[in-house]
């Protein structure tokens, strides 16, 4: 696209473009970890030490070979077969996996990736958090990465959330992809991903501690989030008004503040003006599809999208339980009936002040809490059940195994759940 030339229009374009038929969807995953010194329980530097977030990715990439990726003369990521590896701002090291055509792809690349960081972490002396947060450390310990961005956005975060630093340092997530049909399709979805997420967020609240002291909420995490930057984080009244879709979506993400521009001599800051007014713009100052993903990539609502939507609700899990959170999702996303199923569960808390309610109640109690004056642990009995139906009925991706619903059945033993609605 040529400089100048991009505007409403093209953005909503840049969404609609994007769209699969059923037969093509894929899922893909991200999984953060933070990892810490074996012999002293330390977070690791970027390098320096033998324990180093460097010569874990030096390890990893000779575990499963690939192309490093260099910022400077920094390694900071590898990109393979696999997927990628790149680095969040304290040093955690997240693994992205590639689309997968089913669960069953991701179950096989998941295990590559965990085998290959416990391989790279066993030979430098790291060994990976399975909690969310960090249970232990003071945040003026933590290490920062030597990545521009993370210089830029940190400055800028800082100065609009109390707990901005703990969430780039501290915190790590699994973030679920999923491709969508058409216009009408991405927004059954992204209101779907939204209603279910308070459920999600009590489903995998893994984060407890912080400083090492109970912080009264079950996942830390989530409510580290809501004290970020309210201009980007959370999700907007918008996705609860009705006929919301691309166009109210992309009106929304124009509004938002820019953190970033890029410019030759690399990332500068934005001064936080909002994207529409890069809008008409030619030469030096001009923004192009690149400019607009780099802000999308700054937004970081519950549920997101570039050319996929992208669910982000989820604390890590323990290696067990990972891939039930990819397969929640897809029995949901990806069977049109348990999608409804879904929706109707959580119409309770459909609107945005509810949903809030139900976010933090989730945070804060987990199962114990409620969503629109219902229970949580009921709701996340009939979510697991929607999800189960759709995986064993035919959802996009489920995959080929004889139960493609065993990581949500297993997931509903471990937290004395019964599913509702479950069966063939």
């Amino acid at each position: 696209m040529a400089p100048g030339a991009l505007n409403r229009q093209k953005l909503v374009e840049y969404f609609l473009e994007a769209r699969r038929p059923r037969d093509q969807w894929l899922v893909g995953m991200e999984v953060e970890k933070l990892g810490r010194d074996a012999a002293t329980g330390l977070p690791i530097p970027y390098e320096g030490a033998e324990a180093s977030v460097r010569r874990v990715l030096e390890h990893y990439l000779e575990v499963r070979s690939g192309d490093p990726i260099y910022e400077g003369d920094h390694l900071v990521g590898i990109a393979g077969e696999w997927g990628t590896i790149s680095l969040e701002p304290g040093g955690q090291v997240e693994w992205s996996s590639p689309p997968c055509r089913d669960l069953d792809l991701l179950a096989t690349e998941l295990s590559g990736h965990l085998a290959a960081s416990r391989e790279a972490g066993r030979r430098c002396g790291v060994e990976w958090l399975d909690l969310a947060v960090d249970p232990t450390t003071p945040l003026g310990d933590m290490p920062w990465m030597p990545k521009a961005r993370y210089k830029i956005l940190g400055e800028y975060l800082g100065a609009r959330g109390r707990l901005a630093h703990r969430m780039m340092t501290q915190t790590a997530s699994i973030q679920c992809a999923f491709d969508f049909e058409s216009d009408a399709d991405w927004a059954r979805k992204f209101v779907a991903a939204a209603v279910v997420s308070p459920v999600a967020v009590a489903l995998f609240a893994n984060s407890s501690r912080a400083d090492g002291a109970e912080t009264g909420y079950r996942s830390f995490r989530q409510r580290i989030w809501r004290e970020t930057d309210p201009d980007r984080c959370s999700l907007p009244p918008v996705v609860f008004d009705p006929g919301f879709g691309i166009e109210a979506w992309v009106d929304w993400v124009l509004r938002v503040p820019t953190v970033f521009q890029q410019r030759a001599r690399g990332l500068v800051s934005a001064a936080g003006v909002p994207f529409q007014d890069f809008l008409g713009h030619k030469g030096f100052t001009a923004a192009g599809l690149d400019a607009w993903e780099l802000h999308l990539s700054t937004i970081f609502t519950e549920v997101r999208s570039y050319s996929y939507l992208e669910v982000r609700c989820a604390d890590l899990q323990p290696d067990p339980r990972i891939l039930a959170v990819p397969a929640l999702w897809t029995g949901i996303l990806y069977h049109p009936e348990a999608l409804e199923q879904a929706v109707r569960a959580c119409s309770g808390h459909a609107d945005h002040a509810a949903w809030l309610e139900a976010m933090d109640s989730a945070a804060r109690d987990a199962l114990g809490g409620s969503a629109g004056r219902r229970p949580l642990r009921e709701l996340a009995g009939k979510i697991l059940g929607a999800s189960i139906y759709g995986l064993r009925n035919g959802a996009a991706c489920a995959g080929r195994a004889e139960d493609p619903a065993v990581p949500l059945l297993r997931l509903a033993h471990e937290l004395g759940l019964t599913p509702v609605g479950g069966s063939r």
